[in-house]
This record gives structure tokens, sequence and C-alpha cells, in this order.
């Protein structure tokens, strides 16, 4: 990843470790086949991408309120398919979610 494109990007989010997850997790969707949101050149990497995105606006993201982390929390619990939940996944855990903005 370009530097330039991290101190752009890291200005914009405004913490560094919010940044990491959000290009993580749009990383992730461009490598599961997702079309980017910028025009992009052969030698951009996926990370390039994600950090061009956040930098143009194309991106925004939403961290869960309390109230949204206890609704997905109840909904995971009442799963018949998934493991009992233990005491760390009780506690509330930041997520994230990435959606484009047009």
């Amino acid at each position: 990843m370009k530097v330039e494109l991290i101190e752009k990007a890291a200005e914009i989010v405004g913490d560094n470790q919010l940044l990491v997850n959000i290009v993580s997790k749009r990383v992730q969707q461009l490598n599961h086949g997702s079309d980017p949101y910028v025009p992009t050149t052969p030698e951009m990497g996926c990370g390039d991408i994600a950090l061009t995105e956040i930098i143009k606006g194309k991106i925004i993201w939403h961290e869960a309120s309390a109230d949204e982390l206890a609704a997905m929390n109840q909904e995971v619990e009442s799963d018949e398919f998934s493991a009992p939940a233990d005491e760390a996944a009780d506690k509330a855990a930041e997520t994230i979610t990435v959606t484009p903005e047009f």
C-alpha cells in the first residue's frame, strides 16, 4: 500500500485502528468479487483501492451502537445452529459495516 494513501485516509478516518478495520473489511469484499467504486489501474492492489475509495468518499462506515450490538447478539444467541455464547462474546464489541456512498 502506498504511504501517501494511508496518510490521507488516516486524516479522514481519524482513528488508525478503525482505518485498519475498514480497509480490511473492504479488501475482503474486493477479494470476494465486489467491484471497485473508483477507477483502478493494473498496479493498484486491493488495499490501495480501498484507501482510494475512502479518500474519494465512495465508502462510509457505521459503528454499531450498544443497542444494535445487543440486537445482533440476541439474534446470534437465538440461532439454533450457532454455538453457545461464552462470556467474551457477551461483551460489546465494535462492528463495522462498510457500504458504498453514491
